[in-house]
């Protein structure tokens, strides 16, 4: 029975990392990221009226430059390093876990500031521009 249960609770991480990481995953590789759709993100950043444009481009820099889609990087892989390892160490892999949902936080949490920054003084018009932006494209 014991070993059931540790089955199962090791699924249920699993899963619950798969959805977190899809939930917290695919915004912030639209908004920052480098996914295929990168080119068309900075493409429609630069259709945006001046000042938001050169607000939106220093924002990215800056994100980028914080180094936190590394760390992110740098846990997943430690995460993986530890599912693989004999013996399993649960304690180490929750607190991983952990620190990865931690960090993601930390981005959708940065991702919320700096739209807010970029934003704040823009007209309307403006700022209908940087939501078109961040919509999402039609799935084809």
């Amino acid at each position: 029975m014991k070993s059931r249960l540790r089955v199962a609770f090791l699924a249920s991480i699993i899963l619950n990392l798969l959805l977190a990481g899809v939930i917290f995953g695919r915004l912030p590789q639209q908004f920052y990221g480098s996914s295929p759709e990168r080119g068309r993100f900075r493409a429609e950043v630069e259709k945006l009226p001046e000042p938001a444009r050169s607000r939106f481009r220093e924002k990215i820099d800056e994100f980028r430059r914080s180094g936190l889609r590394e760390q992110i990087r740098e846990a997943r892989e430690e995460t993986i390093r530890l599912l693989s390892a004999d013996p399993f160490d649960e304690q180490a892999y929750d607190r991983q876990v952990r620190k990865i949902n931690d960090l993601r936080m930390q981005m959708s949490n940065r991702m919320a500031e700096n739209v807010r920054e970029i934003v704040r003084d823009l007209p309307v018009d403006q700022r209908n521009a940087v939501a078109e932006l961040l919509k999402r494209p039609p799935v084809n």
